[in-house]
């Protein structure tokens, strides 16, 4: 009988090849991973396959310590991988609707952006990534993702070439690959982004726009597999891709919806 390092271990690697084979799995994954921004990815992915609806995490020890939240009984931590010491080890952390405050317990509220929140927010896009304005706050999203895709490719290109040896991008250039990655990259963030902040990306974006992700559909590679068979694939995807997105930003040219239904300005 495997060990549970080894059980959740083997969850993980399943439940990475699932979110990556259709757009479904993979927006359902980044609309988890934008309430939970701050774990890393290995962390959301598990949060993901065990709690898809977790809104805020935390040890045992912070919801009574610091919080003064207690955890329900009956409640079952969402395991986490520990890699952080000499051997892996498994964590457990709650869920916030898992816990129930005590007569001393310090306030807890989610944050949300409202509609009066725009003109800060895209002031503050402006002052932190250099963007401009013009076109209202959805196309500030896109373009701190480009940025943000561009400077991690930077940093990381020579790992990312190396891993996608086996994927679909093999046998394509360096100027291709990056193309493919940053795209990937910079609408998976742009998603993750409007879902935190109260907006519907699932009528903004279309599964095609998501289709860069699945080039990287070996193991090494995040985002991972896609469904589409190989012939089907040309040479010059990187650019059909990029004609795509141009498409859908002049065809999209309305105002976004949040999830209650309001509309926000865009300029």
């Amino acid at each position: 009988m495997p060990s549970k390092l080894q059980f959740y271990s083997e969850f993980a690697e399943r439940t990475a090849r699932q979110i990556t084979g259709s757009y479904r799995s993979w927006t359902a994954f980044l609309a988890t991973a934008a309430r939970l921004y701050k774990y890393p990815y290995n962390e959301q992915l598990m949060i993901y396959a065990q709690r898809p609806n977790a809104t805020a995490c935390a040890e045992y020890d912070f919801w009574k310590d610091r919080m003064g939240r207690y955890v329900q009984r009956g409640s079952t931590g969402i395991a986490l991988i520990d890699t952080s010491g000499y051997q892996p080890r498994l964590r457990y952390v709650f869920d916030v609707a898992d816990t129930a405050p005590r007569d001393a317990a310090r306030s807890f509220t989610l944050w949300e952006m409202r509609a009066e929140h725009e003109a800060k927010v895209c002031s503050m896009l402006t002052e932190q990534y250099d963007v401009p304005q013009d076109g209202g706050i959805i196309a500030q999203f896109e373009r701190v993702a480009d940025k943000l895709a561009l400077e991690y490719w930077t940093e990381q290109k020579r790992d990312i070439c190396d891993i996608v040896a086996d994927s679909f991008l093999n046998g394509y250039d360096e100027d291709n690959i990056r193309m493919a990655f940053k795209t990937a990259a910079s609408t998976s963030i742009t998603y993750a982004l409007m879902a935190r902040c109260g907006f519907s990306p699932d009528g903004y974006f279309e599964p095609e726009d998501f289709m860069p992700v699945f080039d990287f559909n070996t193991p090494q590679t995040v985002p991972g597999r896609g469904q589409r068979p190989r012939h089907c694939r040309q040479r010059d995807q990187p650019a059909r891709f990029k004609a795509n997105r141009d498409h859908r930003k002049k065809t999209r040219a309305r105002t976004p919806r949040r999830k209650d239904g309001r509309t926000w300005r865009t300029t």
